[in-house]
């Protein structure tokens, strides 16, 4: 593959394969998950597609339900491109008329003779950790056009935006990022993972890392500063190696008392991946598709990929309204409103768009670390679940993804994803009993 990528090759020749349902039509339907890896991989696919001259029709979705197969089956396209979905609903998709390619990295229910799927987990990868719908989607942009290497620092933002760089960039995602380096799409350095103006604006306005007691309350930030001697309106961009160093080890210290896992503390020091060509890091990059598809502005995300000044501008003043908000949830989670199973604890989000983010930043920072983390939001008489464990209770057996499809199976629902991080929708009035099976089935996998 141009650019150095070495890739399984019946993983290649399933690209090829997605290539080739692109090809075969002038006009091509996409569908594309909400969160910043599923906008950054729609991001990548229509650049290639209107690089190369085909017309397209983008929808965004939360979900990939019966309702949205059925729309799709009665608007007789001719070639359907389904990116961070299609995998867990393969069933569905083989009734479409269609020529169809999945291209997800969820764990998918069994090959398919009619349906493309791209999907690291078919070939002895991770999805979870070796490749994201964005990188996947990369992969068979470039496939499709070595130019479209330009479009690697998205696919890095969809890659951190799903949260693959912890602990390390690997496999597929460790390739792209390295050519991406050598073509200086990427500049690479360490440095401390906090964004923000002034140290104290850093720290009260942080939800990823979240430090208990000090983000979202600017008060108990200045005070803990000025413990350390530290001037809280010093720029964060020109704190000296001293004073940098004094910060990121009190930090740790408060992230470790905290009861945070281990790798959750040395990610508050990590790789900066800086964009020349949007003047922004890849981690704003992520920040921004995320709160775009989490305020209900999906297209704008596009847009700012697509080199939209005025769409960037926007998303930052989505970010901050969204930050605020993800902050107001995560203090009230900190001091309760939290219930606890035998195996697992759960909380009601009262937002559905912040559930997602709340579950998992709740359960790396705030939350019991031996239990995995559900939150539970009513839509419209449904209870969507999304649900959060560690790569450390994965090692021991955890896996989100049986436990949350098995009960809502049982109850009538939909339920999948990954083993660390999951997502089912079940009728509402079902939720203890739903609950309740969650926790059975948790329990027997950590015993």
């Amino acid at each position: 593959m141009n650019g150095s990528i070495a890739l399984p090759d019946e993983f290649s020749d399933s690209l090829k394969h997605a290539v080739k349902v692109v090809n075969s039509a002038s006009f091509l339907r996409v569908v594309s998950h909400y969160d910043a890896d599923g906008l950054a991989a729609a991001a990548i696919v229509v650049g290639a597609l209107s690089r190369g001259k085909k017309q397209f029709h983008l929808t965004i979705s939360k979900s990939l339900d019966k309702e949205i197969l059925e729309s799709l089956a009665k608007e007789g396209n001719e070639a359907i491109l389904f990116l961070d979905m299609g995998s867990g609903q393969i069933d569905g998709l083989e009734i479409l008329e269609a020529k169809v390619a999945a291209l997800d990295h969820h764990k998918p229910i069994r090959k398919s003779k009619k349906i493309v799927q791209a999907n690291p987990h078919f070939f002895g990868m991770d999805g979870m950790t070796e490749a994201c719908a964005s990188s996947v989607s990369f992969l068979m942009a470039i496939m499709m056009d070595p130019c479209n290497w330009d479009l690697s620092p998205i696919a890095i933002a969809g890659i951190i935006g799903d949260r693959q760089h912890m602990g390390g960039m690997k496999s597929v995602n460790q390739q792209i990022l390295d050519y991406a380096r050598e073509k200086r799409f990427i500049e690479v350095q360490r440095g401390l993972n906090l964004k923000g103006t002034t140290i104290a604006d850093a720290i009260a306005d942080s939800a990823d890392p979240y430090f208990v007691g000090l983000s979202g309350r600017k008060d108990n930030v200045l005070a803990f500063l000025e413990s350390m001697r530290l001037n809280p309106d010093h720029p964060m961009g020109s704190l000296d190696d001293v004073h940098r160093r004094k910060l990121t080890s009190m930090l740790s210290l408060r992230l470790m008392g905290q009861g945070c896992r281990p790798e959750t503390v040395e990610e508050l020091v990590s790789d900066i991946h800086w964009i020349p060509s949007m003047n922004l890091t890849a981690f704003d990059l992520a920040d921004l598709l995320n709160a775009c598809g989490r305020m209900n502005h999906e297209g704008l995300g596009i847009a700012m990929c697509m080199g939209d000044t005025e769409a960037l501008a926007r998303a930052s003043e989505l970010r901050r309204e969204y930050n605020n908000k993800l902050l107001n949830r995560l203090t009230e989670i900190e001091t309760g409103g939290v219930s606890h199973k035998n195996h697992i604890q759960y909380f009601e989000a009262s937002e559905p768009s912040l559930a997602g983010a709340q579950c998992g930043l709740a359960m790396q920072y705030i939350l019991d670390q031996s239990k995995p983390t559900l939150a539970l939001s009513r839509v419209k008489g449904s209870v969507k679940v999304s649900s959060r464990g560690t790569k450390y209770l994965v090692s021991k057996g955890l896996d989100l993804s049986a436990a949350l499809k098995k009960a809502a199976e049982k109850f009538g629902g939909i339920g999948g994803g990954h083993a660390v991080a999951a997502g089912a929708t079940i009728d509402e009035g079902k939720e203890k009993e739903f609950l309740t099976a969650v926790d059975e089935t948790v329990g027997l996998q950590l015993r």
